[in-house]
Order: structure tokens, then sequence, then C-alpha cells
């Protein structure tokens, strides 16, 4: 009788499934916009949590971003520094950080 009182029905189990993948997928990594810093200089920055990604995967998320805004002005990224917070663990949080410029295209 208190077994009962105590399972959920299995629409529920899946919408609480659901909210909770959300919400961890949403908690997983997160990068910052483009943030000037003066004379033709960028910085963008992505970090992970929980140990489930590492420095160097968020380094090349912060690049990707970063090629992907110059490439949006039709010019070329070209990186100044790049720093990362090395491999993740558990309860860690990886970041990745790239300051760059945006350059006219080689050969142009």
């Amino acid at each position: 009788m208190l077994r009962g009182a105590f399972m959920i029905g299995g629409e529920m189990r899946r919408n609480i499934s659901s909210a909770l993948l959300s919400f961890i997928l949403a908690a997983c990594a997160a990068s910052t916009e483009v943030v000037p810093e003066g004379h033709n200089v960028y910085m963008v920055a992505s970090h992970g949590t929980m140990g489930w990604s590492s420095g160097p995967a968020q380094k090349a998320k912060a690049l990707q971003k970063a090629h992907d805004y110059c490439k949006h002005l039709g010019k070329e990224m070209e990186p100044i520094s790049e720093i990362d917070s090395g491999s993740g663990s558990f309860g860690k949080t990886s970041s990745g950080e790239v300051h760059f410029r945006c350059v006219a295209p080689h050969g142009k």
C-alpha cells in the first residue's frame, strides 16, 4: 500500500527526466559574447561545468566563436593569446579564453 504512494507515473517520470536533462545540458557549457578590448583586439571565453569538458575543449569553442565573428566581418581571425584551465575533473569548471584580432584575409 505505501509502495504505490511513492511510485511516479510514466508520464510524470518522463517530464521530470526531460526537465532534468534540459537543465544539465544548459549548465554544461557557455561562452561569452565577443568583447572588444580596444585597438582591434577582442576577447571571447568559454567555460564548462562539472568536469564534463576540458580546458582545451573550451579553448577550441572560444577559438571557433572568434573565427566565426571575424568571418562575419569578412576578415580572418588572428590569435594573440590563448589560455585554458587544463584537463577537467568532476566538480571543476573548465575554461578557455582567446584574445584576437580580425585582419584582412591573406592574399587580398
